[in-house]
């Protein structure tokens, strides 16, 4: 199923192909459209071309898509853009900031002390294909704690209900990213409490597909800059999402993501 975001038919003057973009589905696809519908309005409005913004089921799927060069431009996680690039070919342009925030939360009803009460007990994921997760479970194992042997991972299937598994009593805990914990509704929020901000990784990293001339590069790129700087737009999508800026790729950070790579390429690989 694909899921999308056209443009109003009052702005379908176009000057030049269409324009899709591929949002990874780090949220529901009712969540992710409307945050990046001022994104859409915008561009079209400026390049004066027709703009859609996509998503997918899952992440598999979307890495599918991807590797398959349906979108024109992705807004996708940092090792997940990597192995765009390494792959297919895709050119990064830009970030999203503040980079993201990997958290544990807990019930207040079951208070954890510290991360060694882990031991024994089961660890609720939001999205086991994350970066956060990569990382997270790294930092468990620095901390002696070890996946399958120390404490045991359930996952859920959609991120907005891994805050109701922790106050249901099925995990003592939760990781998930700061954006993942701001989808939590209220009601079930207020049940729970942050132990620790374990890590921030890497923020979302804009990709252009290598199908796209290197004009039709720049000119996204820099709409996509003076949409961040300063359009009613702009202000609307940080506002609904959390980001503060989206800016040029520091140097390195591409590269920085390869000790991520192997690990992506199993998660995203699709069943046999």
């Amino acid at each position: 199923m694909l899921l999308t975001l056209a443009l109003p038919g009052t702005l379908r003057a176009q000057t030049s192909a269409p324009i899709e973009i591929g949002v990874l589905p780090n949220l529901s696809a009712r969540v992710l459209l409307a945050q990046y519908q001022p994104m859409r309005e915008y561009l079209a409005r400026e390049m004066r071309r027709q703009v859609q913004v996509s998503t997918a089921p899952n992440w598999s799927a979307f890495h599918q898509r991807t590797l398959g060069l349906e979108y024109d431009v992705i807004v996708t996680a940092a090792h997940l853009a990597r192995l765009a690039q390494i792959e297919r070919g895709y050119v990064p342009l830009l970030t999203y900031s503040p980079n993201i925030k990997g958290l544990l939360v807990f019930a207040s009803s079951r208070p954890l002390r510290s991360v060694a009460d882990l031991g024994g007990q089961t660890l609720v994921l939001s999205n086991p294909q994350s970066l956060v997760t990569l990382r997270g479970m790294r930092w468990l194992a620095d901390n002696g704690l070890n996946r399958n042997k120390e404490f045991k991972t359930i996952n859920t299937p959609t991120d907005d209900s891994v805050g109701s598994v922790v106050v249901r009593g099925d995990a003592i805990a939760a990781m998930l990213s700061g954006g993942e914990y701001r989808a939590i509704p209220d009601p079930i929020k207020a049940q729970l409490q942050i132990l620790t901000t374990f890590a921030e990784v890497a923020g979302f990293v804009v990709m252009a597909s290598p199908k796209l001339s290197a004009g039709d590069m720049k000119s996204i790129e820099t709409h996509l800059l003076n949409f961040a700087n300063g359009s009613e737009e702009g202000k609307a999508f940080f506002a609904s999402t959390g980001f503060t800026a989206i800016k040029e790729p520091a140097p390195g950070l591409m590269e920085s993501m390869d000790q991520y790579v192997d690990a992506t390429r199993r998660l995203l690989s699709p069943p046999d």
